[in-house]
């Protein structure tokens, strides 16, 4: 049994009740199939960058899955004959280098801003006055503050 992960986008003019009978659709397929659902998160309606089929926008599916090999070729046919789904992927994750936590893992850490305090920079910590010395004359010394007038 290999992991994959799925996302499909669906038409966005479908009602709630039908956009729930396509993912439980996909949720039943899977297991009717001998895979085990691992997370499935609803990402909402969003914007799509360019419009599919003169949809702009779209509602966003994840399912993460454990199934067989071939499983991903029937998902595949299951994805392309369905008139709602706009778009769709389908990656095998591997596991060595990706640690599934399905309940840990809400995306609100990778996002967060970290706490501490934002260091000065070098340049900063070097001038101790703001007058900055401007080519001058040899013997003359003039300011910015001298040179803007």
């Amino acid at each position: 049994m290999n992991t994959y992960e799925t996302v499909f986008i669906v038409r966005p003019d479908l009602q709630q009740d039908e956009l729930e009978k396509e993912l439980e659709f996909y949720k039943n397929n899977i297991e009717q199939n001998g895979g085990k659902i691992i997370k499935v998160e609803a990402w909402g309606r969003v914007t799509m960058a360019y419009s599919i089929e003169n949809y702009a926008e779209g509602y966003y599916y994840l399912i993460q899955f454990e199934a067989s090999e071939n499983y991903p070729d029937e998902l595949t046919i299951r994805y392309r004959y369905n008139e709602n789904v706009l778009r769709f992927v389908i990656v095998a994750i591997d596991e060595k280098k990706f640690k599934l936590n399905p309940k840990k893992d809400t995306g609100a850490k990778r996002f967060a801003k970290k706490p501490g305090v934002r260091k000065p920079r070098e340049d900063d910590e070097k001038s101790d006055s703001d007058d900055v010395v401007v080519d001058a004359p040899e013997g003359e010394e003039t300011t910015e503050e001298d040179s803007a007038e």
